[in-house]
């Protein structure tokens, strides 16, 4: 959960060194990626372009998911690197909650821009998206592309030996 702290420390450089330019692009790599200040008042990818008073309700959810994920980690058959997966997906959560809860302004900091190669931009994101979106593409990923373990035939069974 340690990316909720990377996040919640961009998010802070965000506002510190852009807030001056709040809906002004700073230009990071010509001409794919910018640095924008905005403060996100709906849901991801703007779906829901304001919650108002809802925004208790998701920031309260972020951390509910945050217990479910930290439940799913401590199961004994989760492997390792999907630890890492839900630990990304708990800390990106975690990012965005407290922006939901405490935010001043109300809403989630988002400040990264990227320009798509035929025209257009990705939504506006921060780096607990990042880390939500990776962490659940590698848990679907693995869910999808992984094979069972072979199941043991009760007939294979080896007698004990004394």
């Amino acid at each position: 959960m340690l990316g909720g702290g990377c996040d919640l420390g961009t998010k802070a450089w965000a506002e510190h060194s852009l807030a001056d330019e709040v809906g002004q692009s700073t230009t990071v790599v010509e001409p794919w990626l910018e640095f924008s200040l905005t403060y996100n008042r709906g849901t991801a990818f703007s779906f829901i372009p304001d919650l108002g008073d809802m925004r208790w309700i998701f920031g309260v959810m972020a951390f509910v998911v945050v217990g479910l994920v930290a439940l799913m980690a401590l199961r004994k058959d989760v492997d390792q690197r999907d630890r890492v997966a839900l630990g990304a997906i708990a800390g990106g959560a975690i990012g965005n909650g407290v922006d939901r809860l405490v935010g001043e302004p109300p809403g989630v900091v988002d400040f990264v821009k990227v320009y798509l190669p035929g025209g257009g931009a990705w939504p506006t994101f921060n780096i607990a998206d990042v880390l939500i979106g990776v962490g659940a593409a590698w848990i679907l990923g693995r869910q999808l592309f992984s094979k069972p373990p072979p199941e043991s035939d009760p007939d294979d069974r080896q007698p004990a030996t004394a």
